[in-house]
């Protein structure tokens, strides 16, 4: 596997791939087995490689929640011990359960490993499991499994989320509960890796001040 300063800057790596990268970066746990487990909820799919967008969306998102539970809203505390259990891929999918956006992420892979093209749509902290090929605006919330959500009225609002757009959402979080924790290490480690993702000038120089900022404090 490719370290994720590599893989940040490569033009279009996979969800899965960049998400492993970045949980090397805070545990260097190997892809291995994540990959394997991803491989055997593809291998479920396999009767709906035929089957129309809409059904093969709603088989994939029921094939992750076969295997994996939403986890619960984090509140305002938060022990550093279980800081990223929920949106770290390996320890998702080692405990069986994760934040909607890490689920999501194991849900494209898996789809991508059957042949069903998915992907991530959505806007600011808001995001939803997608088929490429289905017309209708209708998504999978992973977080709250269900019914089809109907986002008719808002595709102007959410787009479709690359590898590196997604990875800055994970990175977001960790930073936010990092810091929120104490746990400047791995604020500071967060900060640093969203810093080798493609980004405008203006978000890189919020971002730099944001890293500063950091430093200060742990010093």
């Amino acid at each position: 596997m490719l370290p994720f300063a590599l893989q940040a800057v490569s033009e279009c790596p996979a969800h899965a791939d960049l998400a492993l990268a970045l949980a090397a970066e805070f545990d260097g746990v190997p892809a291995g087995d994540v990959l394997a487990e991803l491989d055997a909820i593809a291998l479920t799919l396999a009767d709906v490689r035929g089957a129309a967008p809409r059904q093969q969306l709603i088989a994939c998102a029921a094939a992750i929640g076969d295997q994996l539970a939403p986890a619960p809203q984090r509140g305002p505390t938060l022990a550093a011990s279980c800081l990223l259990d929920d949106l770290l891929l390996p320890r998702v999918m080692r405990r069986g359960s994760g934040h909607a956006l890490a689920l999501t992420i194991a849900a494209v892979e898996a789809g991508r490993r059957a042949g069903i093209p998915l992907g991530v749509v959505g806007r600011g902290r808001e995001q939803y499991l997608a088929h490429a090929g289905l017309a209708d605006p209708h998504v999978a919330d992973l977080g709250a499994p269900g019914e089809l959500v109907d986002l008719g009225g808002r595709e102007q609002e959410v787009g479709w989320q690359c590898a590196h757009q997604v990875a800055a959402l994970l990175l977001n979080r960790i930073v936010e509960r990092a810091e929120r924790v104490g746990h400047l290490t791995w604020a500071l480690r967060a900060a640093e890796l969203r810093l080798a993702l493609p980004v405008g000038p203006d978000t890189r120089d919020k971002l730099e001040r944001e890293l500063e900022r950091l430093r200060a404090r742990s010093n």
